[in-house]
């Protein structure tokens, strides 16, 4: 199920309203290459909120998710 040529961290796109996925990023290294990275596709820095899964910023009309760093 883990495939290596699928592993990294992906950035899921998702619309605002609808909650529709419109796209993916990734993969990236880490959790923070990819809030990195969300914010070059946004067009500009983006304000990240986390709760314990997942990291989250929008720029309407669109929600940028990442999931969150696991601390071992």
């Amino acid at each position: 199920m883990n495939d290596p040529a699928q592993s990294g961290v992906y950035v899921t796109v998702t619309h605002v309203e609808t909650g529709e996925v419109v796209r993916h990023l990734g993969p990236y290294d880490t959790a923070a290459a990819a809030r990195t990275a969300a914010g070059v596709e946004a067009g500009q820095p983006l304000t990240w909120s986390r709760d314990p899964e997942t990291w989250r910023a929008e720029k309407y009309p669109l929600a940028y998710h990442v999931p969150a760093d696991t601390v071992s």
